[in-house]
């Protein structure tokens, strides 16, 4: 079972990579979200009620408020597609293969084995992938997503490894990347009343 989220994850997490369409991108991120519940089940054992409540604070986040928030947000800039990536959609593809590849040759040499090994690299390429949609993507909405993706590469890195955090810990986590994707969602409605469109490198040309 944990084999098979894993690789739902990471399918999603590349698909995501990949797609210039920003509202299949933001639903795909919310059945991240959904498949990322499960991990407190499935990774080390933990008491229930932990898992219970990190499963509950991951959907609210990452399902829920996170997706509306960027939805809104799409809706409000009448952003559809990402029409001006940095790098086309092909290039794109053949980047992330080879991201995805350095992770688990990577994790080959982390001692890992068998499901662990696997999703160690899974969560190691959704970082790489987010990182990749952080630098390439000229909305600010995909960078957004990118940010979370980056985010959930990192818990499910943690959770394969083995990594042991505290309640208070992994809901802090989610409060802080809560705030920040609300924080950039007011960012991105400032940008859009100084220009018609959410195209990144513009910013620089706003003043004090």
């Amino acid at each position: 079972m944990m084999g098979t989220v894993t690789v739902l994850l990471l399918l999603l997490g590349l698909y995501m990579t990949v797609t210039e369409r920003i509202p299949t991108a933001i639903r795909l991120l919310a059945a991240q979200g959904v498949l990322l519940a499960l991990l407190p089940f499935l990774a080390s054992p933990r008491p229930l009620w932990r898992a219970a409540a990190l499963g509950i604070a991951t959907v609210a986040v990452k399902s829920v408020a996170i997706p509306v928030i960027l939805t809104r947000a799409v809706s409000r800039l009448e952003i559809k597609r990402e029409t001006e990536s940095l790098v086309s959609t092909k290039t794109s593809i053949l980047l992330t293969g080879v991201l995805a590849l350095s992770a688990f040759v990577a994790c080959a040499r982390f001692g890992l084995s068998g499901q662990d090994r696997l999703g160690a690299a899974a969560g190691l390429t959704l970082l790489f992938s987010g990182l990749f949609m952080m630098t390439t993507r000229v909305k600010a909405v995909s960078q957004v997503i990118g940010f979370v993706v980056l985010e959930n590469g990192i818990f499910l890195f943690g959770a394969a490894s083995g990594s042991e955090f505290t309640l208070p810990i992994e809901l802090g986590i989610f409060l802080d990347l809560f705030v920040a994707v609300f924080l950039m969602g007011i960012l991105m409605f400032k940008i859009q009343r100084t220009f018609t469109h959410m195209d990144v490198r513009k910013i620089h040309t706003l003043k004090d």
